[in-house]
This record gives structure tokens, sequence and C-alpha cells, in this order.
């Protein structure tokens, strides 16, 4: 069975589709759904909420007061995080278990309807991911229209979740639902062909034979006889009457078991000396093919620019190439989905204001394609954001990639920093920007290993960035 997951935004559609794969006759499991199984009356959860978060946010009937609580943890992050926290095994544990009776039902195709699937790591069951995404202006309409909020609260729930824009980003597949219902459904359709195309060969293969492996019986030659040889020639002293031999010097006993030992011990040197050379064969080899992944995995281009400018602004040059290879593997022309672009992946909007910063006289967004000025503009941002973060730098990773506003609010929540200075990588939320993070740390290493000299990050000083 292949299980496919169904994400997107708040308001962006996830529902028409869902209800479109039902109807079809596919099981779907609706994340939605599960939370409010969970929190009806009588719910699994409800009485670990009363118990955190207190009787005023249960209803007469004892289920979940949604509307009150909605206003906590949209406006609270604290709370939000804690009542993540709190459901995150009641919903693991019964969307587990109706995938595995979906999968007892004999479907080729579940669906899992989860709009925090990236957040909370479902899609790591899921063999495919579908996004359903809106533009922003569009998604933030048809939440105003569909549940009567203000401008601002819509705002609010849209800023406390992954993007739209982010989860395509992430996604196998992206369906767009900006268009009419017939539109979408017909997006729907030829994915949902796509899929069952792959169901049916992973069954082909599944009931495919093993092929018997043929073994050639060979008989074996009848033995032949020896050649014809000569009588042995054997000593006169043989023939001679045993008083007519020499006598023999006896060995001492003592001189045989030294022998022996002696031959023994040059047996161990030798075959000691054959496996250390084994082994040492195969470490470089090891080794070798280690350095050949490297080499091909973590490339370094435009190394006299990104040395250059790294200077300039008090950076590691290792950790520009890291980020460098993890936003646009070293391709200074590609474009994002969502119009970042060049070498840093910078958006327009932040390349306008950083060339204001950098005093860059005709500046045009055409110059991110050029791979000098897009990594002078990443550099500057990046001693920027180092600036902010007392250059800390899982804390400048994180914000250059979720942005500075998103690392601010984590370093002000007590379970995310100790100290509103460091995070606590442990406990910061499963999701892309975590993930980004650790992939350019590691990354940062290695290219310091490889390429560079050994040494810290510097922090930028004053003169480095301008002030706002």
């Amino acid at each position: 069975m292949r299980l496919i997951g169904i994400t997107g935004s708040i308001a962006c559609g996830k529902s028409t589709v869902s209800r479109e794969l039902f109807r079809r006759g596919y099981p779907v499991i609706d994340g939605d759904v599960l939370a409010r199984e969970l929190t009806g009356a009588g719910g699994a959860a409800m009485a670990e909420i009363g118990s955190v978060f207190g009787d005023r946010y249960i209803a007469s009937d004892g289920s979940l007061n949604r509307r009150m609580m909605g206003q906590l943890v949209f406006s609270d992050s604290t709370a939000r995080a804690r009542l993540d926290q709190l459901m995150a095994p009641y919903l693991q544990n019964l969307t587990m278990e109706r995938i595995s009776q979906a999968r007892a039902s004999g479907a080729s195709l579940c669906f899992l309807d989860m709009p925090l699937l990236f957040e909370k790591g479902y899609d790591r069951y899921c063999d495919a991911v579908w996004c359903v995404w809106l533009p922003e202006e569009t998604q933030l309409e048809r939440l105003i229209a569909r549940d009567k909020f203000t401008r601002e609260e819509a705002l609010s729930r849209m800023r406390a979740v992954m993007s739209s824009d982010q989860k395509a980003d992430l996604s196998s597949v992206v369906i767009d639902n900006s268009g009419s219902v017939e539109n979408t459904l017909r997006q729907v359709n030829e994915q949902l062909q796509v899929e069952l195309r792959r169901s049916e060969a992973s069954a082909r293969r599944r009931r495919a034979p093993e092929a018997a492996p043929v073994v050639a019986q060979q008989r074996s030659a009848p033995p032949s006889l020896p050649p014809d040889m000569d009588a042995v020639q054997r000593p006169d002293s043989s023939r001679r009457k045993p008083s007519e031999r020499k006598a023999e010097w006896p060995m001492p006993r003592w001189t045989k078991i030294a022998l022996i030992c002696a031959l023994f011990v040059l047996l161990s040197a030798f075959t000691a000396q054959m496996l250390m050379g084994g082994y040492l064969s195969g470490r470089q080899k090891l080794h070798e093919a280690e350095q050949e992944a490297i080499d091909e995995n973590y490339p370094l281009y435009y190394t006299e620019a990104i040395r250059k400018n790294a200077a300039e602004f008090h950076l590691a040059p290792a950790l520009v190439a890291a980020v460098i290879r993890n936003e646009s593997s070293f391709r200074p022309t590609v474009e994002s989905s969502v119009g970042a672009r060049g070498l840093m992946q910078l958006m327009p909007d932040t390349a306008e204001w950083i060339a204001h910063k950098l005093k860059v006289d005709n500046y045009s967004f055409e110059m991110m394609n050029d791979p000098e000025s897009n990594i002078r503009f990443g550099c500057w941002y990046l001693s920027y954001l180092s600036s902010l973060f007392s250059s800390d730098p899982w804390c400048v990773v994180c914000a250059y990639h979720a942005g500075q506003g998103e690392v601010s609010s984590w370093l002000a929540n007590p379970l995310y920093s100790s100290d509103q200075k460091t995070l606590i990588r442990s406990n910061l939320p499963e999701g892309p920007t975590k993930q980004y993070a650790g992939r350019v740390t590691r990354d940062y290493g290695i290219y310091q290993a490889k390429y560079f000299d050994q040494g810290a990050v510097v922090s930028p000083s004053a003169d480095n960035v301008a002030a706002d």
C-alpha cells in the first residue's frame, strides 16, 4: 500500500481534495477529524488538557472549547508548544492505528490529510506528499470569508504555521487551488493515475517469483593412472648391513622444541604482516573512496569570491560555502518557486534592502545572477544576522532560512532557549528550518576540514554592518 500525504497551509483547500478522494472510495485519514475525536466529549486527551490548561477551556459537554483555545495558542507561542507536546503522542498513536487498518483492508492507496504534516514529522511515513497551494493573498481572503475572522486574526493564524510556499518546496507534488474547482479536481485525477501506476508496479514486483539459480552439473572425469616412472634409486647405505652404517647424531629434544617454536614465531610474524598489510590496504582504499565521495558531493567553486567577501565581512569562508551548497548547489542562475535567486538564494525585497545598505548604484535584481554580486550580498546578510544573534552560528543559519523574527520568537521561548541567546537544538520544533541548519552545520565542518584553515567564525564589527 502506498501512503500519500496531503498537506497545505490553513484555508488552502485540503478538504476539497480529501473529499474528492473519499468520494472515489479511497481511505482518507484526516488529522483534523482525529484531533476532534481526541478532544471531543470523552476524548482520550481531554483529561490531560483540563489538567494542564484548566477547566475554563472545557465546554459544558466535556469537549474542548475550540474558540477559547484557538485565541490562546495563536497569541501565545509557549501555550501552543505545550498543547502540541500534549497532543503529539495521542495523535501519533491514533494515526498509526488508522494506517494499519487501511493496510489490513487491502487498499492500494491511502491518503493522510495532515495540516502539520512536515512540522510534526509525518512526512517520513509517506511515499509521496501532495501540497494544496494558494497564493498568500488568496489564502488570506478565503480564510476571512470562511471563518469570519478579522484580517489581523487571519494573519495571526497564517503566520503561526509554515507558509504555503515553504510546504510546496518540500512536497513531491503541488496542486494549485487558485483556479476553479474543476481545475483542482483535474490535477487530483492526473496525480491519482500516477500513484495508481506506481502502486500496480510495486504489486507486480512483489508477485514476481524469484528466479532459481541454475547450477551447471559437471561430471567428474575418471581418475587417470599415474605416468610410468623409473624405480626409486636408494642410496648404497640402505643396502648395507646395520653394522656397516655410520652412526647418526641424535638431535636433543630441546633443539627440536626450539626449532618448532622458531618456526611458529616466523609463521606468526609472516601471518601478522600479511593481515596488517591487508588491513592497511583496505583502510587506504576506504579512505580513497571517502575522499572521492567528498570531492564529488562537496565541490567548491567561486573560491576567490568566497574568500574575499568572507574576509571583508568577518565570516568563516567554510560557512559561506556550506550555505551556498544547501541553497543552490553552486548553480549561479537558479531561481526558486518563490522567487529567491542566485547562489545564496536572495529574495527580491531582501536583495534590494541589502543594495541600499551597501550603497550599490544602478541596482537591479538581475545582478543576483552574477556570482560575485550574489556572494557579496549574501555575506553581508550573514554578517548582519551574526551581529543580531551574537555570532552564534546555529541562530544565524536558522535566521537565514526562516527569518530573524522566527529565531527571535524561539529565543524568547523558554522551551527553546534557556538564556535568550542560544537555542536548545534538541528542543526545536521538527521541520525544514531545523533540518536545514543541521545540514549547513555538518557541511560547514566538512568544508572547513577539506578546503580552509582551522578557525572559528569571527564576530562582525559594527563597521561591517550598517545600522538600520
